[in-house]
């Protein structure tokens, strides 16, 4: 059930956004950035290369998983 919600600013490297997001009582570490972030950016998903690719602020971005190595090097960040 929802009853507030929270206005978060936050970056994946040089991509800068915000979103106002729904808060649920949830054990997780994570923000999933799920159906209505990807229609408002109008987000394109490569299903192979698991890479989001958009348009922000005249801008492409391409957001892509981490690399086993580069899991590795920021858990010891």
């Amino acid at each position: 059930m929802v009853n507030k919600q929270v206005h978060i600013i936050f970056a994946i490297g040089k991509y800068k956004d915000e979103v106002l997001c729904d808060v649920v009582s949830k054990e997780a570490t994570n923000m999933l950035l799920e159906r209505p972030w990807q229609y408002d950016r109008k987000i394109l998903h490569d299903d192979i290369t698991n890479k989001i690719s958009f348009n922000f602020h005249g801008h492409k971005i391409i957001l892509k998983p981490l690399s086993p190595k580069e899991v590795i090097d920021d858990k010891k960040k």
